[in-house]
């Protein structure tokens, strides 16, 4: 779970495969853009508000049903499809129950999208702060990401407990608030301070007192420990595989939402080893080890 800063004079498009991003209407009553005395309101209000557990918990156990009814993809805890609109709901739902609504207002001024992708597979979220005027004092947008493919990678085909900022999860859509959760606050130091870091006691204080988080990190499945795990794979293994009708060798360099296998070949790249070799990109499940 990551923040990230980029400063450019052009929008950056972010490839996450097939997502699209969702961008909240900005409300013609709302603030401006950087608001000095509507971040400054905040900025004291985020820095010693608190909540009884009782209520953090009853909140965050509304916004779980909440999700299951609304959506039109999440259709139970362990669901099986979700949207950017679904993570753009989870979003204002805890805004509107924790914020008054008043960060998500600040933040639409600016901009602000929400995305899944499918391509980061070992953070579960990240918050990107991006600079279009090329200056940090400048209007800003905000992307808030979650990663589709450690969410459908949990509470699938691994049994084991999870856990996320501290957090034990039960099921999938508890472990997506949890991460939301992370990325909020991301987002709320970011709007506020322009500035944050998850490691820094700011961000630690302000994720334990709104939602009860103890750390800073999760421990979903990843697909290395689903190679592992189910196939009794692993980066630096042999395996072989069939491709075109012909069975390949090769060893793991890699495993991500595939594995990356080097296939030794005297008209391939040339690696650090001196050798040279083809690149095939093969899925788990038509890898087999070799003894």
């Amino acid at each position: 779970m990551t923040h990230r800063q980029t400063n450019t004079r052009k929008k950056i498009r972010h490839r996450t495969g097939k997502t699209r991003a969702v961008t909240p209407s900005v409300h013609p009553a709302g603030p401006s853009p950087r608001d000095p005395e509507v971040l400054g309101r905040l900025a004291g209000e985020v820095a010693i508000r608190t909540f009884p557990a009782s209520q953090r918990d009853q909140w965050r156990r509304q916004i779980y049903e909440q999700m299951l009814l609304t959506s039109r993809c999440i259709d139970g805890p362990n669901f099986q499809k979700v949207s950017p609109e679904d993570v753009s709901r989870m979003i204002r739902l805890y805004d509107d129950r924790f914020f008054d609504g008043q960060i998500l207002s600040a933040a639409s001024a600016e901009g602000i999208s929400f995305q899944l992708s499918s391509r980061m597979t070992s953070v579960g979220g990240k918050l990107v702060t991006q600079y279009p005027e090329g200056n940090y004092d400048g209007r800003r947008q905000f992307e808030l990401v979650l990663s589709s493919t450690l969410l459908f990678q949990t509470f699938e085909d691994v049994s084991r407990p999870i856990e996320v900022a501290g957090c034990v999860c039960h099921d999938r859509l508890e472990a997506m608030q949890r991460i939301a959760e992370h990325e909020f606050v991301h987002l709320i130091e970011m709007l506020i301070w322009n500035d944050g870091n998850c490691s820094e006691a700011r961000y630690q204080s302000i994720a334990h007192r709104y939602f009860g988080h103890t750390d800073y990190q999760h421990n979903l499945i990843t697909q290395r420990e689903r190679a592992a795990v189910r196939f009794n794979i692993r980066v630096g293994d042999d395996v072989v595989f069939h491709h075109e009708g012909h069975r390949m060798q090769g060893r793991i360099n890699r495993i991500t939402r595939r594995a990356t296998v080097l296939v030794p070949n005297p008209a391939g790249q040339k690696f650090s080893d001196g050798k040279r070799y083809s690149r095939y990109y093969v899925p788990l499940e038509r890898l087999r080890r070799v003894e």
